[in-house]
C-alpha cells in the first residue's frame, strides 16, 4: 500500500528500488564480514551489480531528466550523475586494495555504504518525485524496460 502511494511500484522506479535494496544488503554483509576473501568476493559482486545499475540509470532516466522543463529534475539528474562517479571511484579503490581485512579497507567500505545510502535516500524521495512529475506511468513503464535491457547488456559486457 505504501509503495503504491509513493509510486515506487511504477516501472523504472520499482526496478531502481529493488536494486537499491539488493545492493544495501550486499554492502552490509561485506562490512559485517571480517574475512578478506569473502569481502573480495562481495565487492566484486557489488561492482558487477551497482556499476551497470548506475550507468543504465544515467543513460535511461537521468539523461531524460536533464532535459526536463523543471529545474529540480535537471538539478537532481546532474547531482546524481556526479554521485555515481564518486561511488564508482570508491568501488574501484576497494577492488584495488590488497588487504581487504584491514581497518583502512573497512573504513573505505563504510564510506561507500554511506555514499550509496545518501544517494538512494535522495533518489527515492526527490528523484522519484521528480520522475513521477516529469513522466506518466506508461512512460515510466517504458523506461523500466529500457533500464532492464541496458543493465543486462552492461552486466553481460562487464
Amino acid at each position: 500500500m505504501l509503495k503504491e502511494m509513493l509510486g515506487i511500484n511504477t516501472g523504472i522506479l520499482s526496478d531502481l528500488h529493488k536494486d537499491h535494496q539488493e545492493v544495501a544488503a550486499l554492502l552490509q554483509k561485506m562490512i559485517d564480514s571480517s574475512d578478506a576473501r569473502e569481502r573480495g568476493d562481495l565487492i566484486k559482486e557489488i561492482a558487477n551489480s551497482l556499476l551497470p545499475h548506475a550507468h543504465a540509470e544515467q543513460n535511461v532516466l537521468y539523461k531524460r531528466m536533464e532535459k526536463s522543463e523543471q529545474e529540480a529534475s535537471r538539478k537532481f539528474a546532474l547531482e546524481g550523475t556526479n554521485e555515481h562517479a564518486i561511488v564508482e571511484k570508491q568501488v574501484e579503490l576497494l577492488m584495488r586494495e590488497r588487504d581487504k581485512a584491514s581497518e583502512r579497507w573497512t573504513a573505505e567500505a563504510t564510506v561507500l555504504q554511506e555514499l550509496v545510502e545518501h544517494h538512494v535516500a535522495e533518489e527515492e524521495s526527490t528523484g522519484f518525485s521528480q520522475a513521477r512529475s516529469d513522466f506518466d506511468s506508461a512512460t515510466l513503464e517504458k523506461l523500466g524496460e529500457q533500464f532492464r535491457q541496458q543493465k543486462e547488456k552492461l552486466m553481460a559486457a562487464g
